[in-house]
């Protein structure tokens, strides 16, 4: 009996070996720019991995690895960006420049909001509509209705901090 010429056609055994050696050759090279990035240089504490541009935000992202912990996930840090004219130019921020993020306002003008004030085991609460719109930290003045006997109607301007959506800490 003839048997064709190993070259000829590739048997299973074949196939399964190329892939195998196609795998272990595609790890080799993955790990070893992982190695690479290993080595690369830290500045200020962390090794930059990406940087992209958010053309709605007109800023640079960068995402950050932590040198002194680089099993830690990496974190996404925005850096400035400047305009000219019609074209936008980007530089990447200065060590000592910060940019400002915008917060949602988690109170606004007219909004029904829960006064509150903790002192020890005692919790007092009452609601009230705010008088202005502010962001998570912000001042505000909250008005407080209610009935009373004599005089009607009495009406309270309590000062507050915002800590929560519709959420205003009293201020003592």
């Amino acid at each position: 009996m003839m048997h064709p010429p190993a070259s000829a056609k590739p048997n299973r055994f074949d196939i399964n070996a190329i892939c195998a050696i196609v795998f272990a050759c595609t790890v080799a090279l993955s790990c070893g720019s992982a190695f690479a990035q290993d080595a690369a240089v830290c500045e200020h504490g962390y090794r930059i991995i990406a940087r992209r541009w958010d053309a709605v935000l007109r800023t640079n992202w960068e995402m950050r690895q932590d040198c002194a912990h680089p099993d830690w996930p990496a974190r996404l840090a925005s850096v400035a960006a400047i305009a000219a004219g019609p074209i936008s130019i980007s530089r990447l921020a200065t060590q000592n420049e910060s940019v400002a993020l915008i917060q949602p306002l988690l109170v606004r003008a007219g909004d029904q909001v829960q006064l509150w004030m903790e002192d020890g085991p005692v919790r007092i609460e009452m609601s009230g509509v705010a008088e202005q719109s502010a962001h998570n930290g912000g001042h505000i003045i909250v008005r407080t209705t209610r009935q009373s006997d004599d005089a009607g109607l009495t009406v309270q301007r309590i000062p507050g901090i915002v800590r929560g959506a519709g959420d205003v800490e009293m201020q003592r």
